[in-house]
């Protein structure tokens, strides 16, 4: 229950901010309460995205997950003291939306905007995964919203997720085509580097070029290793490795 009112406090200061922000994923079911003895005390709400235009998939992990997140900056929280964290929350990331969904409570869903986001942690299946605002590593790049940080150091490596969108062919003359917008998720590997981001595709050249400073001991964890980079476990470890020398 804190927890619960913590979430509210917070996300009550970022109403007008966030409601005037809204991706094109976003514009549906959204409300303001009307204070702490409201059913929904004065935050900004939405129910998950449904539309019978937009089909596929939304979500890094469609399951919700038990999580900590990480705001900006801190804010007025319940009992009058300032934090930037919420633990304990039960949280899922929209990618199309560009927002994170909290279970507030049962069939009650908040949203926290990603440009409020600093970063936010959840376990999957008892393994930690942790998601950071990209713009945080690397302010200059045009990437936008989240990254999963799967190894840190000179070398951060970084999982970036893109909705793919395709949009309605329907020829209603024929009867052909499809009527709903499409959503599917897609990624990409990024090398975070002083700041920078670099695209990295994910084979024994591109990885052994990021790191010619050490090549020769990275060729040999390669081999050692047997190490066919792909998944983001085995990247994981190649990056780990590098990190730690």
């Amino acid at each position: 229950m804190k927890h619960f009112f913590c979430l509210v406090t917070a996300l009550a200061m970022s109403v007008g901010a966030v409601y005037a922000q809204l991706s094109e994923g976003t514009k549906v079911g959204v409300a303001t309460g009307k204070g702490l003895n409201a059913d929904r005390p004065g935050v900004f709400w939405s129910s998950p995205t449904e539309s019978s235009n937009v089909i596929g998939d939304f979500y890094i992990d469609s399951l919700w997950r038990e999580g900590s997140v990480k705001l900006n900056a801190p804010v007025t929280q319940f009992g009058g003291l300032e934090s930037d964290s919420l633990a304990g929350i039960t949280i899922r990331y929209n990618v199309l939306n560009d927002e994170l969904e909290v279970l507030a409570k049962k069939n009650d869903i908040r949203v926290i905007k990603s440009s409020y986001l600093k970063s936010f942690e959840t376990k999957n299946n008892g393994t930690p995964q942790r998601f950071t605002s990209i713009r945080s590593l690397a302010p200059n790049t045009d990437l936008k919203g989240v990254c999963e940080v799967l190894s840190s150091g000179k070398l951060t490596l970084i999982k970036h997720y893109k909705p793919r969108i395709t949009k309605p062919n329907y020829n209603p003359g024929f009867g052909t085509g499809q009527k709903n917008t499409i959503v599917r998720l897609d990624s990409d590997y990024y090398v975070i580097s002083n700041g920078k981001s670099e695209k990295l595709n994910a084979g024994k050249k591109a990885v052994l070029a990021v790191m010619g400073d050490k090549e020769k001991e990275v060729d040999a964890y390669l081999k050692e290793n047997k190490a066919a980079l792909k998944s983001d476990l085995v990247l994981k470890g190649v990056f780990d490795f590098y990190n730690k020398k």
